[in-house]
């Protein structure tokens, strides 16, 4: 991982670290047993590559949404980030996501970006996780 962002100055995030090198990689990789079981090794390497790739798509939706000023969008886009993170065990993205869903339905959109920056920086080190350890499940 390429280190913590530098949110902007005042933002409740400003002294947000990623947490992804904690305990945050057992959940992971309980997630990945947990596909393996189900259908070995091309599910685990399948679910992993759908994730990756989508990851940064749905995050670019939510931004979209925001910068449209669009609550049920970043919801939307949130709600949807949210599931796919809590099926693959990224419990620190979950949360993040979760927090962004919540800000968006209070209509609090000057709270998301702090998040989705939060979110992006979290991704780098789960798909660092994922590129560095779905081979050796």
């Amino acid at each position: 991982m390429t280190g913590p962002i530098t949110p902007p100055r005042g933002s409740y995030l400003s002294s947000y670290t990623p947490t992804f090198d904690s305990p945050e990689s057992v959940s992971l990789r309980e997630a990945v047993h947990r596909l393996h079981r189900m259908g070995g090794q091309r599910l685990v390497r399948d679910m992993s590559a759908i994730f990756v790739a989508d990851v940064p798509l749905r995050i670019a939706a939510a931004r979209v949404a925001l910068a449209a000023n669009d609550r049920p969008g970043v919801q939307h886009a949130t709600h949807s980030l949210k599931s796919s993170c809590a099926q693959f065990g990224a419990a620190t993205m979950q949360r993040l996501c979760t927090a962004a869903e919540q800000f968006a339905a209070q209509g609090a959109l000057d709270r998301v970006p702090d998040l989705l920056d939060a979110l992006d920086v979290e991704f780098r080190g789960v798909r660092s996780w994922i590129e560095r350890e779905v081979d050796h499940t």
